[in-house]
């Protein structure tokens, strides 16, 4: 459970507990402005009440969705209603019965504003369930349309149909490398398609950019130039602990989350933004392995091709 999600629980538990207390005030001491529909119609209505509510509120979630939503407030207005129920037992020393009938659905100041009020409150925690559903479904079909795709290690790159004495050239060199790279910057813009995340970007040993894929407000050059200062600044820190150098970094600012992630000899760098959810530490893992499969394939290919020649 994430920090921001904390915090909406905790603010939902006060609201809560303001909604509880409020019709205390002005509780009268006959017990008067009761409600005299049964329980079942005044759930029914309450139901309908909060569908309608629901359906403008999220009017792209799918319908079963809403309806859920709809019953999981109809038990929050209810747990509200037991609250106020016990309150008036401590308070005006009721019976039992009468406490909870009174909380749940007779005493109708209690029931009005714990019913207008129920839907505003969980919005957030409903928002939040619908966005952690939208990225999960996401991720699921990205990770299908991946699955389905050739193994990196399977791959083999089109022969070029150069004409050489009548016979097809082997590719060359520069081909297997150009190959090579837009399929590192298919893995960086799925890294980038992971909402929040500003630029993706894999530098060499000697902070060169081999691949990139970011927005325009980051300069993919100075981006590698500072990443090969701060990891060199890093791995001496590291050495003098007695440490080898570092496999991850991660930088948080105000605005920024930074993540270095070493990948044998190139480091893959993400900058995204301060908010964006740990889901994205998984996208990042899983870009690595896919990296670290296409660098090694690449390699492999030109020490085939030297040896060859």
């Amino acid at each position: 459970m994430n920090s921001d999600y904390k915090g909406e629980l905790r603010g939902v538990l006060l609201v809560s507990f303001f909604i509880m207390v409020v019709p205390l005030i002005f509780f009268p001491k006959d017990f008067g402005l009761k409600l005299d529909w049964s329980p079942f119609s005044l759930f029914a209505f309450e139901l309908g009440w909060y569908m309608l509510i629901l359906f403008v509120m999220f009017s792209r979630a799918p319908a079963p969705k809403v309806f859920l939503f709809a019953l999981l407030t109809l038990g929050y207005r209810i747990g509200l209603g037991i609250g106020f129920g016990i309150l008036l037992l401590v308070m005006f020393s009721l019976s039992l019965s009468s406490s909870l009938q009174l909380g749940i659905y007779q005493y109708m100041p209690a029931f009005l504003l714990q019913a207008l009020m129920s839907p505003f409150v969980l919005k957030t925690l409903f928002e939040s369930s619908l966005g952690k559903t939208k990225r999960a479904k996401e991720a699921s079909m990205k990770f299908e349309r991946r699955a389905a795709e050739p193994h990196p290690s399977s791959f083999t790159p089109e022969i070029s149909k150069e004409k050489l004495d009548g016979k097809s050239s082997i590719p060359s060199q520069k081909e297997i490398k150009v190959t090579g790279e837009n399929k590192l910057e298919n893995v960086l813009h799925y890294l980038r398609e992971y909402t929040g995340v500003k630029a993706a970007i894999l530098v060499d040993h000697e902070g060169l950019v081999v691949a990139k894929d970011s927005s325009s407000d980051f300069d993919p050059e100075k981006v590698a130039s500072f990443v090969r200062c701060l990891k060199e600044t890093n791995d001496q820190i590291l050495h003098k602990m007695g440490e080898k150098t570092s496999e991850r970094i991660g930088i948080h600012t105000p605005d920024m989350w930074i993540c270095l992630n070493q990948i044998e000899n190139f480091t893959l760098v993400v900058l995204s933004d301060r908010r964006t959810d740990e889901l994205l530490s998984v996208r990042i893992l899983q870009s690595t392995g896919m990296i670290k499969k296409i660098l090694s394939e690449r390699y492999q290919q030109n020490i085939l091709k030297v040896v060859e020649a």
